[in-house]
This record gives C-alpha cells, structure tokens and sequence, in this order.
C-alpha cells in the first residue's frame, strides 16, 4: 500500500515536472535493445522497428495523468498502424497488476479504447535498466526514439498535445533523413 501511495505522490509531482529532454543526434543512447512483451506473450524489442519513430510511454493503472493520456496515444497507436511510419508502445509498469488488472482496465474502457495494445517491458538484457541506466521513476514517462534506434526525446507527466508535437519533430527528421539518403544514392 505504502508503495502505491509513494508512485501515486510521483505521478503527481511528474505533472509538474513535464520538460521535454532532446538529445542531439551525436549523443542519443541506442535503445535497440530494449524489449517488451504483450498480453499474449508476443516479444518485440525497438530494433525490429527500424526506419519508424517509436513512441515508449510508461504507464500504470492507478496513475491519473497516465489515465489521460491513453486515449491520445490509443489514437496515436492507430495512426502508426495505418500509416507504418510510426510505431507506439504503451508499457505498462504494474508489477502486481500485470496482466489481469491490465486487462481488465482496458476492457472496462474497451470504448474509448478501441484496439489499444498494451506491453510489458522485458527483463534481463532488453530491460529497461540494462538499456536507459536507471528504472523508471515518475508515471507517466515517455521515449521518443528515432528511426534508427536512439532516444531522440523523454519527458515525464502528461500535457495535451505535447506528444504529437514531439512526434511531428521526429518524423520531420524522420523524412529528412530519408531525402537526404534519396540525394545520396547514385542514379542508375
């Protein structure tokens, strides 16, 4: 109990916090490596997204600014389902919860969120220590990892539309990067 109440007391201070981290290109961690695994036991790590932005929020069930958030990024997750230039991870950090109250939740909301996929995050080597350096602290908590890997963009708390801004920064990269390798190629 006294755990939950201390996650709860950082997921409110997180509100607070909500400065977006950017990193530039020459200084991005490879999270490659990090790894995560649905409710059905279906494992994926970052790596297998290469050429897509990913997006990696980190989430709990008794969180409210988590809550909030999760219609955004169920439509976000749709988006990149359509489009295939984005992919987005909701990791859900429930150790005791993991999956029955998960699933539960979601189909409790199974309306306002058609579809949604939830994971969990691996342990050992594709976890998210052996990968970002330190666990996460503060709910909810979201990567923004470039097309080839690397942390572009973190920030914790929740603000409307903040995500979407940072999106359309990494997939204008995104794009960019893809033009300039179109120029570089030699013509046939």
């Amino acid at each position: 109990m006294f755990k939950r109440l201390a996650l709860a007391l950082l997921c409110a201070l997180s509100l607070a916090a909500g400065g977006v981290e950017r990193f530039p290109v020459e200084q991005r961690l490879d999270l490659s490596r990090l790894g995560f695994v649905d409710a059905k036991g279906k494992k994926c790590v970052v790596g297998d997204f290469k050429g897509r932005v990913v997006v990696v929020d980190f989430w709990a069930v008794w969180c409210g600014p988590c809550r909030r958030s999760l219609p955004e990024l169920n439509a976000l997750q749709q988006q990149g389902r359509e489009k295939g230039t984005l992919v987005v991870i909701p990791c859900n950090l429930d150790e005791d919860l993991w999956p029955r109250s998960v699933v539960r939740f979601l189909d409790r909301n199974a309306e306002a969120l058609p579809g949604f996929l939830s994971y969990r995050a691996q342990l050992g080597k594709a976890g998210i220590g052996s990968n970002l350096g330190h666990d996460i602290a503060s709910f909810p908590t979201t990567l923004v990892i470039d097309g080839k890997g690397r942390l572009a963009a973190r920030w914790s708390g929740y603000t409307e539309g903040l995500l979407v801004a940072e999106l359309n920064r990494a997939l204008a990269e995104l794009a960019a990067e893809a033009a300039a390798q179109a120029t570089e190629a030699p013509a046939p």
